[in-house]
């Protein structure tokens, strides 16, 4: 058998290996000494994220893990009433209307991002990003001022000084990486206890993160009571003059982290990985930007012209850079799989019984890659979604069923934020795409983009021209 050489999420990457593209419905692992059942294939997915979707919750082991990180944060909370209020207000804060103002800030910072990579000529694209959606999502949370806060940092016994969200986000890889310790593989229940110097340096390094928001929160309370707040849109503004989260600064700091993990990270990996598929497909960018001339009259010309023209009603108008958004999901998804998640009652599962509590984890990346779903599913082919094409059906000449494409995840613990990603991600693009082209410095990145997920410990480097057009 070929030698086993992961490129991706391991246990996804061990199921290709073993079954090529023909996975089973359901493969099982043991790891942490907890049973892991693996969904690769859509026909479960109908009746687990809706037919039963009332029975599926989170696995308590993600919050176990990230405790000391992101807190109570609903992200990984068991469902429960609570979890159902804060939802509820999330969820308005984050709605349509309210995403005005936030989209605004993000297509200044967008501009501001264009004309300083144009005057340097070549960044590392992942890393730009990434800071860029930092900024970005910083600025929705707390405001323009607070866009790029620097706190302390502990490695090593080292102390440095570090932007906000590059501390919360490495703190989040070094949560998950605890999970993965010996002597917790060997004795899980020592999960919740931080004794290692690692340990240490976790809680000291999450300290600094939780007491800069509250630094925040207790200005911005300030400000309200004094009432010389100009700054009313942003997402901590709304929380502090919702009732039930006015009076608890630990539940907002908790919130505002998750949502700043969650947005920032999702967002910016699709909009790298985006930018990437473009540069390696010239029919694609082609097409692309001749949409987007068609439809944006100051595409490619004045930027400041162009930000202000940009709405989301134009560009929802955009069928293919709609397209070409999808297929960079479904290629190579942000989330290779889903948080782990279990059911609360025993349930029998597109005919598997299933016990309660066990561990389920959704296969993202191996749905989206089905080769019996997808024509040449290894290739970028915006027309996939094109209903028109012959790529949008299977190879079989069949529909594909819905549940083939699920970037978000579905039913009642689907993805908080993806009106906010979807938003963000359509204003940005047109902004940093105008007058420029982006060229792979490395040769061998033009042969084979290096995998880039959210859920890496070591991101990768990418260097790209930005060459103005």
């Amino acid at each position: 058998m070929e030698k086993y050489n992961p490129k991706n999420f391991p246990n996804v990457d061990y199921i290709i290996h073993c079954f090529g593209k023909k996975a089973p419905a359901y493969t099982g692992f043991i790891a942490s000494n907890e049973f892991n059942l693996y969904i690769n294939r859509h026909e479960p997915l109908q009746d687990l994220l809706v037919t039963k979707n009332k029975f599926i919750d989170r696995h308590p082991i993600a919050q176990k893990i990230l405790k000391k990180v992101l807190g109570d944060s609903i992200l990984f909370m068991k469902s429960n009433d609570l979890w159902a209020q804060k939802r509820k207000i999330l969820s308005v804060s984050l709605y349509k209307q309210k995403l005005i103002q936030m989209v605004e800030t993000m297509k200044q910072i967008a501009l501001e991002t264009n004309q300083e990579w144009q005057q340097r000529g070549q960044i590392d694209i992942v890393k730009e990003i990434s800071n860029m959606m930092m900024k970005n999502v910083l600025a929705c949370l707390f405001g323009r001022q607070n866009e790029n806060p620097i706190v302390q940092y502990k490695e090593n016994g080292k102390i440095i000084e570090i932007n906000l969200g590059v501390s919360l986000m490495k703190s989040i890889s070094r949560g998950f990486e605890r999970e993965l310790q010996l002597h917790n593989l060997l004795f899980p229940e020592l999960i919740d206890f931080y004794f290692t110097q690692f340990d240490k340096e976790l809680e000291f390094n999450m300290k600094q993160v939780a007491n800069y928001v509250q630094k925040v929160i207790d200005d911005k309370r300030k400000l309200i009571s004094e009432g010389t707040d100009l700054n009313t849109e942003d997402l901590l503004g709304l929380l502090l003059h919702d009732q039930l989260f006015q009076r608890n600064d630990k539940m907002i700091i908790d919130e505002c982290l998750g949502l700043l993990a969650a947005g920032s990270q999702t967002v910016a990996v699709s909009i790298t990985n985006f930018l990437c598929f473009i540069s390696l497909n010239k029919g694609s960018e082609l097409k692309l930007k001749q949409e987007l001339c068609s439809n944006l009259k100051n595409f490619g010309g004045d930027l400041k012209a162009l930000t202000s023209e940009l709405s989301m009603e134009k560009v929802e108008d955009l069928e293919y850079f709609k397209n070409c958004y999808y297929e960079t999901l479904r290629l190579e998804n942000p989330i290779p799989v889903s948080s782990s998640c279990s059911l609360n009652e025993d349930q029998e599962i597109n005919g598997l019984k299933i016990q309660k509590d066990d561990m389920i984890i959704i296969n993202i990346h191996q749905i989206h890659h089905n080769s019996d779903q997808w024509i040449e599913d290894e290739k970028y082919i915006p027309e996939r979604f094109d209903r028109s094409s012959k790529y949008y059906l299977t190879p079989a000449g069949q529909p594909r069923h819905p549940m083939t494409f699920i970037p978000f995840s579905a039913g009642k613990r689907a993805c908080l934020g993806r009106t906010f990603t979807d938003y963000a991600f359509k204003v940005i693009v047109p902004l940093l795409l105008s007058g420029n082209k982006f060229e792979f410095v490395d040769p061998e990145h033009l042969i084979k983009k290096p995998q880039y997920d959210s859920f890496m410990f070591k991101k990768p480097v990418i260097e790209m021209k930005v060459l103005k057009q």
